[in-house]
Parts: structure tokens; sequence; C-alpha cells
């Protein structure tokens, strides 16, 4: 029976342990697995290679209207053609290619790859006020827009389709992520029962073994043990030699004698407590009591047993046993020191483990939130293009010029909108797969945010924008990055500072570094400045206002990676302001500028 128990103490730890193992390395496969069908490849790009090409369609025809009217050049126009059929490449070959041929317009691309050179001809000899051109023109990329919109709407599809799959993935994978977590602290909670229970089934069996060793080593008069007798005035009556020699005294020396003569260790409190519960009748062990001879000399752990010598039913005196348990004494200390090390490990890695599974829980919410809102914007400027087009086309013949350009305009701003919030998906998309990469030159930042100051007050008559330049200027940075950095934060400033006030835009300059500082009017909810630069965080004052959440997070991200910085404050006139700050060129690099 001793045998079946003592093989049962083995095998259910060990069992216990292997469950631990595996269920946290299923949990750990879970999760990368996770991870892994979460993360957006090169080749689901196909809606912005579409998008793309369809804008630079756009913007060719575009250009070539400009010019017949006199309002653009032909190197313009020349221009805009090579970056149309260089986006048309790009579609036309490789993976890009396959996927168009696989959703049904391969015609659309042989068509215009048979076309390039009558489209170059016609840019050629494309004048002013030459309207037969332009219609040719226009006769050639129509059909070519018309198919890359559907060819966008089947990619968009099946993208979607994709990520909905994906979410449905990793919400399964969570939950039998948690499933396992579950079934480890139920394990744990019963190993931890089990435990217990052994611990104190093994106490008593070794204190009853204890007892038994004691008894029997009364009759062994070898023992190596000091064995001490005592009557109940706490004379000794017995002495071995093991005693004398740890006490430093003979035998003949003690007879008779009260224990705190022989020795100042039967005089502390817990021995003198031990000899009195043995003399009530009862049987005592007291462990780990140091001892030393001499003042200057290196202790020594005694462990003491003391048990009550009957008569009948009285007592009429007790024996003691001292053995010597340094070495054990430090090995339990190691052993206890070793316990605790392995407890905060074990501590930690919980720790860790429910650290994970929050990020878990939070990226999966992140996801949520973002398909939601992603789906309500791209809704919004379809549902205008939609109404737009169904009016003309139910009051076609009733119809004046003037109502025809309204509706049309308002399309082609619910499409810009539209196209403005796909970028920015794929943006985010990019950032997130790692596929942004920066190149840093030395860059004229003061030249560059007058530029984009410029733009912008055209882009925004109604807005008064002033800008203070001054002081170093001369940054390391990536001009493309650079610039839409300053764009997104002023176009934010317009957006949500009140009707009438202006914004302002200063050079700022800080230990080595250099940059711009945006200040606008405004006011932003104290609960929501610590999420500004999250991603997909939309503020209280944000619910009437375009967007997705994510112009700040890019803007914040984008400048970490030039090894710069995007703070917010607000200025003791309660102001709010934006601060962009990048490396400048002498301080990056002194040698290499």
């Amino acid at each position: 029976m001793i045998i079946r128990k003592g093989a049962l103490g083995i095998v259910l730890p060990s069992v216990t342990i292997g469950i631990f193992a595996v269920l946290i390395a299923f949990s750990l496969v879970r999760l990368s697995a996770t991870e892994e069908d979460m993360r957006i490849e090169a080749t689901q790009n196909m809606l912005w290679v579409i998008a793309r090409s369809q804008v630079a369609s756009l913007k060719l025809q575009t250009a070539a209207s400009s010019h017949v009217r006199g309002m653009d050049t032909p190197v313009e126009v020349e221009r805009r053609l090579n970056n149309f059929l260089s986006h048309h490449n790009i579609l036309n070959h490789g993976p890009q290619r396959r996927q168009m041929v696989e959703m049904g317009f391969a015609d659309a691309l042989d068509t215009i790859e048979a076309q390039q050179a009558e489209l170059r001809q016609i840019v050629s000899e494309l004048e002013t006020g030459d309207e037969t051109s332009l219609s040719r023109l226009h006769a050639i990329l129509s059909p070519y827009d018309a198919a890359l919109a559907r060819a966008a709407n089947k990619a968009m599809t099946a993208e979607w389709d994709s990520l909905g799959s994906k979410l449905d993935n990793s919400r399964q994978e969570v939950s039998h992520i948690i499933l396992s977590l579950i079934v480890i602290a139920l394990t744990g909670a019963g190993m931890t029962f089990y435990l217990v229970r052994a611990t104190r089934s093994a106490r008593s069996r070794a204190q009853l073994l204890e007892s038994e060793k004691a008894l029997s080593q009364l009759l062994v008069t070898s023992s190596g043990e000091a064995i001490i007798a005592v009557d109940r005035e706490r004379r000794s009556t017995l002495l071995n030699d093991a005693a004398a020699t740890l006490f430093a005294i003979t035998a003949e020396e003690t007879l008779h004698r009260r224990l705190t003569a022989i020795s100042g260790f039967f005089s502390e409190e817990r021995v003198e407590s031990v000899i009195n519960r043995a003399l009530d009748g009862h049987s005592v062990v007291l462990r780990d009591l140091p001892f030393s001879r001499k003042a200057d000399a290196s202790a020594i752990y005694l462990e003491l047993r003391c048990f009550p010598l009957r008569d009948g039913a009285g007592v009429i005196g007790a024996i003691m046993f001292l053995s010597d348990v340094t070495e054990q004494y430090y090995a339990r200390r190691d052993l206890s020191e070793r316990r605790d090390y392995l407890e905060e490990q074990v501590a930690l890695r919980t720790k860790e483990l429910h650290a994970a599974l929050e990020r878990e829980r939070s990226a999966t919410a992140i996801y949520r939130n973002f398909a939601a809102v992603i789906s309500h914007q791209f809704r919004t400027p379809l549902a205008i293009v939609d109404s737009s087009l169904q009016r003309l086309m139910r009051r076609s013949n009733r119809l004046e010029p003037d109502e025809v350009l309204e509706r049309g305009g308002q399309a082609r701003s619910a499409i810009r909108n539209l196209v403005q919030l796909v970028d920015s998906t794929l943006d985010i998309a990019r950032l997130d797969a790692g596929q942004i990469e920066q190149n840093s030159v030395a860059w004229d930042l003061d030249r560059l945010i007058a530029d984009v100051v410029d733009r912008q007050v055209d882009e925004m008559p109604d807005r008064t924008v002033r800008y203070v330049s001054g002081g170093p200027s001369l940054v390391l940075c990536d001009p493309v990055y650079t610039e839409h950095i300053v764009v997104n934060l002023l176009s934010n400033a317009a957006k949500y500072a009140p009707p009438g006030t202006a914004v302002d835009v200063e050079m700022v300059s800080v230990d080595g570094y250099a940059g711009c500082r945006i200040i606008n009017e405004g006011h932003i909810d104290p609960d929501d400045r610590e999420h500004l630069f999250e991603r997909f965080f939309r503020g209280k004052n944000a619910s009437d206002k375009k967007g997705v959440g994510i112009g700040l997070y890019m803007a914040h991200s984008l400048a970490q990676l030039q090894y710069g910085k995007l703070s917010f404050e607000i200025l003791p006139d309660s102001r709010i302001a934006f601060t962009l700050v990048l490396p400048l060129a002498e301080a990056a690099c002194p040698a290499g500028l």
C-alpha cells in the first residue's frame, strides 16, 4: 500500500506537469498562428495598385483637358501619361496581372497595352483647343477607368471577405487559448490541493517516524547522538559520551546537576519550554537551534527531541536527544531560497501569460472597432455617389447644366474622400506589416513647411494660416513622410479650430533637433489627451467630423521612424499645440552631409 501511494505521488505530479506543458505549448502555438494569420501580406495590396492606376488615368485626362483649355503645359500632360503607363505596367505584370485575369479584366489591360502607341501619339499632337484629340483620349481611357472601378470593387470585396475570415479565425483561436488557460488554472488548483494534502500527510508520517526513532534509540547505547536524561527537578540522571563531548564536560561532573549548570544552552526560553512540555507528558521536537561553546566560535545547529519518561501513568522525567543538523540546516535554507526563486519565476511567467492574453483581447477589440468604423466611412461616400447618379438618371432630360455640374461635383468629391480613405487604410496596413521604409536626407525644413502652408492656404481660403520661420532648419528626414506629417497636423488644426480663428505655425529648435509647432484654438477633452496617438482613436469632439482615427497615429509613427518625435501640449493661453522635431543634419551625421 505504501509503495502504491509513493508511486501515485510521483505519477500524478508528473502527469499534471505534462498537462501544463502541453497546454502552454498549445496556447503559444495558437497565439503564434493568430499573429501570423492577422498579418497583411504585400500580395493583399491589390486594391491599392488598382486605385493608383485609376487615379493616374483620371489625372492624365484632367491634365489633357487643362492643356486643351490653355491651363496646363504639354510637359505636364507628358508627365501624367508616363505616370499612368508606369502604374498600368505594374498592374499588367506579376501577381497583379494574374489576379486581374482571375477577376476577368484581362481584356481591359490588353486593350490599353495595345493602345499605348496611340496614347503617346494623341498626347504628342495635343494642342490648345484640340477637342477632337481630347475626345479620342477620353474614348480610350473611359472604358479602362470603368473596368478598373469594377475590378476595385471586386478586389475590395475579396479583401474584406479575407479579413472577415481572419477575424473569425482569430476569435476562435482566442477562445481556444482562453479555454486552455482555464484548464491550466483548474489543473494547477487540483495539483495545489493534492500537494497540500500530500504535505500534511508527509508531515504527520514524519512526526510519527521521529517519535518511533527517538524511542528506538533509547535501546542503542552506542548512539552517536547526544543523550541526556533528567528527573522532574531537571537534574541530570544520564549523559552519554556524545553529550559530554558536545558540552565539553565529563559524565561524572554532570551527574545530578541541574541542566542550567551544565550549559547556558538549557537556559534559553525555547529549550526550557520544550523540557517543560516533555515533563507534562508531551513529545516535542525543536529544530535548528544555534549552539556555540565559545563566543568566538562558529555556531552549529542542533535538533532537540524531547520525550517524557513514564513510570506507569505518571511522568518521572524526560529524555533529550541532541543531533548536529548543521548540514541539513544549510541544505534546507538553500532549498527554501530555491523554492522562493522558483515561486517568483512562476509568478512572473503567469503575469506574462496574463499580459499576453490581455494584449490579444485588446487586439481583437481594436480590429472589431476598426471594421465597424471603416464600414460606416465607406458607406457614406458611396451613398453620396449613388444618390447623385440616381438623380442624374431620373432627370437626365430635365436637368440644367449647372445642376449636372453640381451633382457631378458631389459625386467626384465623394469619390475623392473614398480614395483618401482607401489610401489611409492601406498606409496603416503597410505600416503594421513593416513595409514602409524611410530614406533620410538633409532637407530644408523651413522651405518644406512654407510650401505646405502655401498649399493649405489655397485649399482652405476661409482659414487664416500664419507661418513664422527662423532658426536652424536643415534636418535629417524623409521629405515625403515629413510633408505627410505636416499636412496632417495642419488639416487637423483647420478642421477642429473654431470658425474665424487662425492657425499659427512656427519653427522650434531643441538640443540637436529642429522642427515646427502648429497651434490652434479649440478644446480636447482631458480624458482623450493620453489616447491621441493611438490607432483608430477618435475623441469626443470628432463625432461630427470625417475620419477613422489613424491620422495622428500615422504621423506619430512616421516621426519615430525618422528618429524624431511628435508631441502634444496645452499652452498657457489654453491653445492646442502639436510639436514635430527631427534631428539636425549636422548633429546626426557631421561627417557625411
